[in-house]
């Protein structure tokens, strides 16, 4: 019985990656003066699909490359727009990396949006993963400074788009 059980651990791959069943990305922006920085997270797999159902091609794997950035720019700016008094802000990454979340690869990006005067009403339209899965949520934590007021908005199918007020 031994030897068997053996041999069948030993037929099984060391790092299978299992399905994870919560599709969410979680995010925190802060508003201060007339920027929005946002630090998006990201399940690595669920990115990836998104970014080659996109058009960065079937082999496409995250990585510190310039053409990955390229790829979820486009991505990004589709599906995530910040507008302020009518104006659709540019995007512009300031950061990104990889962490770990119970042993689930995350990857992550901190975007900057920046108006042309102080930010205190924006809109923020966000459909980021929509396309993968039914129940997608994407949680925004908005903390305007100096006074750190903060709300948070949780975007999903048929609550695509919110207009934030500080």
């Amino acid at each position: 019985m031994v030897l068997l059980l053996m041999i069948v651990l030993a037929a099984v791959p060391e790092a299978v990656p299992l399905p994870h069943d919560l599709h969410i990305t979680s995010g925190s922006a802060a508003v201060e003066g007339n920027l929005i920085i946002t630090r998006i997270r990201f399940f690595k797999d669920d990115l990836e699909t998104a970014l080659r159902g996109s058009g960065a091609g079937p082999d496409f794997v995250l990585g510190d490359d310039p053409s990955v950035d390229a790829a979820f720019m486009a991505y990004f700016e589709e599906r995530y727009t910040v507008t302020v008094g009518g104006e659709r802000l540019s995007p512009s990454i300031v950061a990104k990396g990889e962490d770990e979340l119970d042993r689930e690869p995350i990857w992550w990006y901190a975007v900057q949006h920046q108006a042309t005067e102080d930010i205190s009403v924006f809109r923020v339209r966000n459909t980021l993963l929509l396309e993968l899965y039914d129940d997608q949520r994407n949680i925004v934590k908005f903390v305007h400074f100096p006074n750190e007021t903060q709300k948070t908005y949780s975007f999903g199918e048929g609550e695509e788009e919110f207009e934030i007020r500080f």
